[in-house]
């Protein structure tokens, strides 16, 4: 990594003082039952890339599961990584009305060691929407903790939230501490909330001014994309160039946010996961459809991007000055594993087999994105697409790169290959290839995610 000692010093404070204001990275993680190995397994995977914790999403805390999945990741945390690693509890209300079924687990850990606390020193509690509850609701719940909880939740499915109207403040302002919005993410499917593009970040700043101008912190979601069709869902929000220009996006917001929280770790049935997706939690027929456990659709190419980008994060840098940890070069490519024109034989049956809402909303491409140190120069990318036809080069500069193809795309195996003056340095390949032929059954949207990866021999 080629940080300076000044930076150091700051990265190094930011991850010992979680009491202070200190801008840190999170990842979603959904509290599942997965096994103590593989929980313990993703908590050193989102270490060694550089997180600073995980959110656990908890939709519904009476299982036996859940407390035992708090009980060995607190644990875990807190004997290996003390200090530098951190969790908290979003709540996820599957029964509307029933935040009471949280008192409990969120009592017994709030004060434990690995768990993070917000810049006044109290335990730091976030939300999935406000599930239509009231102010006076939630400050009912508040109240039971003595004052003790730093609130960001994310309640973007209020009524004047992305306007940041004075209505809205008057209402909610007294009981947040902080803001988290979900659905600027993306663009909207079809309709509805979202950004106006792949990797707008309009609505955030709307929402993050209002924040900032009432004393209130402000987390921003960063996420690849958002393909859902299970649990009665079918539906694609782009995808695409949405990670990178996000990435872009927030070191380029001014003031910074606060927070960043990646969505997600390891939610499979929405396909935007970065870690690794286990077979325990993840058994719903149709999401392993698209979602297979293993390694048929990992996404864990993404890492080291989103590595530079928290490096950069925390040390105030724009996206041109992002730098790979390991000072070689790091990236990935990505695409979609259907053709536009595929015919899928099903799709009459309508549902899972119909073609998702949004599905019009992409193209036949192949997306990219690369960070160089700054100041590198004889950099060039050249993509193929059907085994071996050269559909893209273009010639790269230091700090994040990316683009996406346009036109010419073919069936079969696509490859990114990475140059220097001239050389072939590193590649990007054996993903699986591009079909039109509809191989799952299904429109799948669940993108391929291939790392670069250095030359041999």
């Amino acid at each position: 990594m080629r940080l300076s000692s000044a930076a150091w010093v700051l990265c190094a404070a930011q991850t010992l003082l979680p009491g202070a204001l200190a801008k840190a990275v999170f990842a979603h993680y959904m509290v599942g039952s997965v096994t103590e190995a593989h929980a313990h397994q993703d908590i050193d995977d989102a270490v060694a890339m550089g997180l600073d914790g995980f959110v656990l999403n908890t939709g519904d805390p009476k299982p036996y599961y859940v407390k035992n999945n708090f009980d060995y990741m607190f644990n875990y945390t807190r004997d290996k990584y003390g200090g530098k690693f951190w969790l908290f509890l979003s709540i996820d209300i599957q029964t509307p009305g029933l935040t009471n079924e949280y008192t409990d687990i969120f009592r017994e850990f709030k004060d434990h060691d690995a768990y993070y606390k917000g810049p006044n020193g109290r335990s730091f509690l976030s939300t999935f929407d406000s599930k239509a509850l009231t102010n006076v609701h939630w400050q009912s719940f508040l109240n039971k903790f003595a004052n003790s909880t730093y609130f960001v939740p994310d309640f973007d499915d209020t009524l004047g939230y992305y306007e940041a109207s004075i209505g809205w403040w008057k209402y909610w302002g007294s009981i947040v501490d902080g803001l988290f919005s979900w659905e600027s993410a993306w663009p909207p499917a079809v309709s509805g909330l979202g950004g106006a593009y792949p990797g707008d970040i309009g609505l955030d700043k709307i929402v993050q001014d209002g924040a900032t101008a009432r004393g209130k912190t402000y987390m921003i979601a960063l996420s690849p994309l958002q393909y859902k069709n299970s649990y009665g869902n079918n539906y694609y929000r782009p995808g695409d160039l949405n990670l990178p220009r996000r990435m872009a996006g927030i070191l380029g917001m001014s003031p910074s946010p606060d927070f960043v929280e990646i969505i997600t770790w390891n939610d499979g049935p929405e396909s935007h996961y970065i870690g690794t997706i286990w077979p325990e939690p993840n058994d719903n027929k149709q999401a392993a459809v698209y979602t297979p456990p293993g390694l048929a659709a990992p996404h864990t190419a993404w890492q080291p991007l989103i590595t530079s980008f928290i490096n950069a994060f925390k040390s105030n840098l724009s996206a041109t000055a992002m730098t790979p940890a390991t000072g070689d070069a790091v990236g990935a490519l990505w695409y979609k594993p259907i053709m536009q024109n595929t015919k899928c034989a099903n799709e009459s049956l309508g549902g899972f087999y119909a073609k998702p809402a949004g599905f019009n909303k992409t193209t036949d491409q192949l997306n990219w994105a690369i960070v160089l140190p700054p100041g590198a120069e004889g950099y060039t990318v050249r993509l193929y697409t059907g085994n071996s036809t050269k559909i893209h080069e273009e010639v790269l500069v230091g700090g994040l790169n990316f683009n996406a193809t346009s036109g010419g795309l073919r069936v079969g195996e696509q490859s990114m290959d990475l140059l220097l003056n001239g050389k072939v340095v590193q590649t990007a390949k054996k993903g699986r290839s591009i079909s039109d032929n509809c191989p799952d059954g299904i429109y799948n949207m669940n993108p391929q995610v291939v790392g670069l990866r250095a030359v041999t021999g």
